[in-house]
């Protein structure tokens, strides 16, 4: 998950947030007294947070994850060209502070259910649906590591990181620029097959 806390609103902050969230919204409202909203400052965009809101009450239980600035609500779109056509639309603030937080969002927005990217910083970041062996386990934390920046210039940065498509698990190299734009320019397999959950099903 993108780092940084999450603030639960309460009050006339919450109403005004779903109030915001109803007019983008293109399903049923979400009802102001049942919806419980948490959202966190975006370090790369001023003025933008994300907001998660949530009806656990509603049958089915309702959810969106939307980009909020105190005006209007974007609801995420899970596609590849939302998250660089947000940035190229907001000015975003890319530096070695913030950069990686970006990195982050990118990978868990670009896509969503069983074609979403999940990053793997530790073994036990991956959904096991069946643990892995301890001997499997070991070779496994030989290849995992926190993403890490490696390289940077002022025309892009550079990063290696662990991620899971599906039920394999990669060593990707990305190339993200001061735009936004994020590529996958290698990729390498560690393991293929593992026993993990399905992310569409969660089983």
């Amino acid at each position: 998950m993108a780092t940084g806390a999450y603030e639960k609103l309460e009050g006339t902050k919450a109403k005004k947030f779903i109030e915001r969230l109803n007019k983008a919204w293109d399903g049923s409202p979400f009802d102001s007294e049942r919806t419980v909203v948490h959202v966190r400052n975006l370090s790369f965009v001023n003025g933008w947070a994300l907001g998660e809101a949530g009806d656990a009450i509603a049958m089915p239980e309702k959810k969106c994850v939307v980009l909020d600035n105190g005006r209007e609500c974007l609801p995420m779109q899970y596609s590849a060209d939302f998250v660089p056509a947000f940035a190229a639309n907001n000015n975003v603030i890319l530096n070695v502070e913030t950069v990686a937080d970006y990195l982050r969002f990118w990978l868990e927005y670009t896509r969503s259910g069983p074609e979403r990217f999940l990053l793997v910083e530790t073994l036990d970041d991956i959904p096991w649906r069946e643990e892995a062996t301890p001997q499997a386990r070991k070779s496994l934390s030989q290849s995992v590591s926190p993403m890490a920046l490696v390289n940077h210039t002022d025309a892009y940065f550079n990063f290696k990181a662990c991620v899971l498509f599906r039920d394999t698990l990669l060593n990707c190299e990305f190339e993200v620029t001061p735009k936004g734009k994020v590529t996958i320019t290698s990729r390498n397999i560690i393991a293929e097959s593992l026993t993990v959950i399905d992310l569409l099903t969660g089983f």
